[in-house]
């Protein structure tokens, strides 16, 4: 039962990893905010349909396997809490806050505990084998790969272009900031040599993308994360020693990742 609930729980982990990599909310310079922005949402539709393709295929496989040896007696349970998830992954498409879709996330995710507790004790009553089980659910999944495959290659892109245009904005803002002290007269050159690194850190986040490597990517972005802290402080005590009439925005710093 072991590898089974290490298979069934692969789709949760992938949430959890998506919303790792991608960035927090956060105000942007034409009013919109990360909950309503297009290419987020559109991002996490993204993800939400290649979870979904993936949890879909492990129930059916499960499903398939609990339906043969009760004799299609076990399966009536475990249909319903599909039905729910498929229904729920389907709902997102037309979701336009990325509030409503975070709820989503976590109803499929109740949902896949639920079968999978289901499951559990379906395999129990009718004296089923969790390797068994497994070898379904894979054989399943692998039926399916194309179709995932697809989706997968959609989220990675969807997530890079909703990711990079943020720290482009982000960035954008950051030298703004910059030109405007310089053009007072103050000394810049600590907080130009943090956007130096924030820069090059932006080049890595990219990279990381390119390559699909997320671990590489929640790293990249928690060092964006202490680098805009950096910058944000520096150009604090700036402002402190030369008041000017700028100000400095939430909006001039990479958003925190989540």
């Amino acid at each position: 039962m072991k590898n089974t609930r290490m298979t069934m729980l692969y789709g949760v982990c992938m949430i959890c990893l998506v919303a790792a990599i991608m960035p927090a909310a956060s105000a942007l310079g034409n009013g919109t905010s990360w909950n309503d922005n297009p290419e987020h949402i559109t991002a996490m539709q993204a993800n939400v349909a290649y979870t979904g393709a993936i949890g879909q295929a492990q129930m059916d496989g499960a499903i398939s396997y609990i339906g043969t040896i009760s004799n299609g007696a076990g399966t009536s349970q475990l249909s319903s809490i599909e039905s729910q998830f498929t229904g729920t992954v389907s709902s997102v498409q037309s979701m336009t806050a990325a509030d409503q879709i975070k709820a989503a996330e976590t109803q499929m995710s109740a949902d896949r505990k639920e079968f999978m507790t289901t499951t559990k004790g379906s395999l129990k009553e009718y004296n089923g084998t969790g390797k068994a089980l497994h070898e379904s659910v894979n054989a399943s999944v692998m039926a399916q790969s194309g179709t995932i495959q697809t989706l997968k290659n959609t989220a990675w892109t969807d997530r890079e272009t909703a990711r990079m245009d943020e720290f482009e904005h982000n960035d954008e803002n950051r030298n703004n900031v910059l030109a405007k002290l310089t053009a007072k007269g103050v000394d810049v050159s600590q907080a130009q040599a943090i956007e130096n690194q924030i820069q090059q850190e932006g080049t890595a986040l990219r990279a990381a993308f390119d390559s699909r490597d997320g671990s590489a990517v929640k790293a990249a972005n928690q060092q964006l994360t202490t680098l805009c802290s950096q910058f944000r402080d520096t150009v604090k005590g700036y402002r402190t020693a030369h008041p000017v009439g700028a100000t400095i925005t939430t909006t001039a710093a990479v958003p925190a990742t989540v």
